[in-house]
């Protein structure tokens, strides 16, 4: 049922309809107005009976069904649309059932952290003289040398190798009866459906998997259980591609092939979102027969650049039976095999042989969703959307779009030579392609918005340049940009979403005065340094990464008479500016602020050397309180963050260390830990995960989580 003026007269004998309508529809307008609070009644029953069921409740709801169901209240996980409550309401009472259980446990530790999660009974990896009527032909104490793929998993989530008893407490120690370990995958991974791969520019037919020509890992797109008793394999969870697990693989399927039987692939599957991993050269799709593993590490000898190993042209497979000829694959002419390497993201071409373009589909892994990435985009609460969510069509004049669809742009160089200025255009990029560098751009009166599409992530080469006067705005969202965003004139606003300006390679420069009044900011994205050469309004960072990549001097923020406001940001190096407002942020680099008697920092980690504003609660001023001498000292050196990796190439890209200490760890004002990766709110998902262990966890048994990145 729909209400509506026409529904509300349909009630009403015809007369009135006809009588209204010489009267110029004053029964009708009262009857819009009326039909639109009917249907705004009728919206408010639907949405009752909704939030009668787990699946479609909503999410103020949930914790109101886990009560009935007497779930233990969670710490509520509010800064990412990756994980919420309803999981572990919606699976209570077949988590019951089979209490106590190991793939309960470990179905549990899914739900409780949102974290991908392998449970393991350590007893049963114990070496122990074993009864004659109770054998377990599995646990063998002297592994079998030659089963490369289980010698590589020793001492991980996947051991499958004796161990001798350990008598510490976990997860120090590990192998001991009463021992439960749960693996934890805190990384996530992120899949580009086809992007663009870069060319090694010393030599021809040599690409990299990512778009920014780095080294990068492969990770795994993690297959999703179907069964509550399924114990979880390396299909299942975000972990990194390894060369040996690919290449039996792909072994296989040419055995299988060659055997004239159908192959049964795991990772390179088209079930559950297809294969790990996709290669096109020159538009047309390599299938996984002509995939090759190879080590793609440079050569050890040669001439400076050293060339990468090459793959065969092809190869010959020999049948099970051997008096079968062998099978070539390729076997069609023209066609060649392509090798690649999980391990460092590289592709190789055989000797001779080139492509105009090669893409690739992958997966990457990250820590959260910062920066530009192929993630859900949308603000976490309905009142951020504004703020932090995807840009609103309707605020502009002209929307175009870019893709291959009829009656799109074929590239954002076309959509940009149709705007012009004195209007509002947003610019969306429906694919994971690689621009090339935009020629610079003068638009006063303009607001210019470029975002990329639900779940892409498109990369821009180059510098891009903005000028404009002070109606000027630019907006970024969901871009990835491999250089230096260059602002000039006395702009309005420029305003950047979910971004990444690659540190060592670009930040944001204003070069021009007279812009007092610009605002600039930031939210939930990996930046290079921010210079301005005069005085500008405002720079606003919320949830970012901010990193002087190695630059000397390493300023991070260097923002002369400008008010400088941050929260949850992690910064890489000094900051400059003339006022400071600034929460739950780690400043690893010296802080210097002109005028110290407005602002203040608070929940924050600032270096000793520092001048700031006030500071509550910051360390290590908390630590050194009432301390003198070589005692402060030791603590301020104690507290200092510590992070898994500082590269940006690397997949725990400023992530705290485990070793980090608590105070830093649980120093937010929300409990979290400080920094850009406070709105993961990992203390509270641990919290979660030891809450429900104390329920499900038989009587005896001791469980602790181990994570494994």
């Amino acid at each position: 049922m729909s209400i509506d003026a026409r529904f509300l007269l349909d009630r009403l004998p015809r007369f009135f309809e006809v009588r209204d309508a010489g009267q110029n529809g004053a029964l009708r307008a009262l009857l819009e107005v009326i039909a639109e609070q009917g249907a705004l009644m009728e919206a408010d029953i639907a949405r009752l009976y909704d939030n009668w069921f787990i699946e479609t409740c909503e999410d103020w709801a949930v914790p109101y069904i886990g009560e009935l169901l007497g779930v233990r209240g969670l710490y509520s996980v509010a800064g990412t649309q990756a994980f919420g409550q309803r999981a572990l309401v919606a699976n209570t009472l077949r988590l019951r059932r089979r209490k106590g259980t190991l793939p309960v446990l470990e179905e549990l530790a899914f739900d409780t952290t949102g974290w991908r999660a392998h449970a393991v009974e350590f007893f049963q990896l114990l070496s122990t003289t074993q009864h004659m009527n109770h054998r377990r032909l599995h646990s063998t104490r002297t592994p079998d040398l030659r089963l490369g793929a289980s010698m590589a998993n020793i001492n991980g989530p996947f051991d499958t190798a004796a161990h001798t008893a350990e008598v510490r407490t976990l997860p120090a120690g590990r192998y001991n009866i009463p021992n439960i370990g749960l693996y934890l995958w805190r990384l996530s991974a992120y899949a580009l459906e086809r992007g663009d791969a870069s060319a090694e520019p010393a030599h021809t037919g040599l690409y990299r998997f990512d778009g920014l020509g780095r080294d990068l890992a492969l990770f795994n797109r993690p297959r999703s259980e179907t069964e509550l008793a399924h114990i979880s394999e390396p299909l299942n969870v975000p972990g990194r591609l390894t060369r040996r697990v690919l290449r039996d693989e792909l072994e296989a399927i040419r055995q299988a092939l060659a055997d004239q039987i159908a192959p049964t692939p795991a990772y390179f599957s088209e079930d559950d979102g297809g294969a790990v991993l996709r290669i096109w050269v020159d538009g047309k799709e390599i299938p996984p027969r002509h995939l090759v593993v190879c080590n793609l590490s440079p050569l050890p000898s040669g001439p400076l650049p050293r060339d990468w190993r090459r793959p065969p042209l092809s190869m010959a497979v020999q049948p099970a039976d051997s008096s079968a000829a062998p099978v070539n694959f390729p076997s069609v002419a023209g066609e060649f095999l392509v090798g690649f390497d999980p391990e460092l993201g590289r592709i190789a071409l055989p000797d001779g042989k080139t492509a105009t373009r090669v893409e690739v589909a992958y997966a990457y892994g990250f820590p959260g969703d910062v920066g530009g990435g192929p993630y859900d985009r949308r603000a976490p609460s309905r009142a951020e959307e504004v703020s932090s969510g995807l840009l609103r069509p309707q605020d502009f004049d002209t929307v175009l779009r870019v893709s291959d669809a009829l009656g799109d742009q074929p590239t954002l160089a076309a959509a940009m030579a149709l705007v012009v200025a004195g209007k509002r255009y947003l610019i969306v990029i429906d694919n994971d392609a690689a621009a090339g560098p935009l020629a610079a751009l003068d638009l006063p009166d303009t607001h210019l918005a470029l975002e990329a599409g639900p779940r892409h992530r498109p990369v821009l080469h180059g510098d891009l340049a903005f000028k404009g006067n002070a109606s000027s705005r630019l907006s970024l969202s969901g871009i990835v940009l491999d250089g230096s965003l260059r602002l000039d004139g006395p702009l309005r606003e420029v305003n950047l979403r979910h971004c990444t300006l690659v540190p060592g390679r670009g930040g944001i420069v204003h070069t021009a005065a007279g812009a007092s009044d610009l605002r600039l900011i930031l939210r939930r994205c990996v930046c290079g340094p921010l210079k301005v050469q005069h005085s500008i309004g405002l720079v606003r960072l919320d949830d970012c990464i901010v990193d002087a990549g190695g630059a000397m001097p390493p300023n991070a923020l260097a923002l002369p008479d400008t008010l400088l406001e941050l929260d949850h940001c992690t910064v890489i190096g000094n900051t400059q500016a003339a006022e400071l407002a600034a929460g739950n942020s780690i400043f690893t680099g010296k802080l210097d602020i002109a005028h110290r008697q407005q602002g203040c920092v608070r929940f924050c980690y600032v270096p000793r050397n520092s001048a700031t504003p006030r500071r509550y609660r910051c360390q290590p001023d908390m630590v050194m309180h009432e301390l003198t001498g070589a005692l402060a000292d030791k603590e301020a050196i104690r507290v200092i963050p510590s992070f898994t990796a500082t590269s940006f190439s690397d997949p725990a890209y400023m992530q705290l260390a485990l070793a980090s200490a608590s105070e830093i760890r649980l120093g937010a004002d929300n409990g979290a830990e400080m920094g850009a990766w406070n709105l993961l709110m990992q203390p509270q998902r641990e919290a979660n995960l030891k809450q429900a262990l104390d329920e499900y966890l038989r009587f005896g048994l001791a469980a602790a989580a181990i994570f494994v990145n």
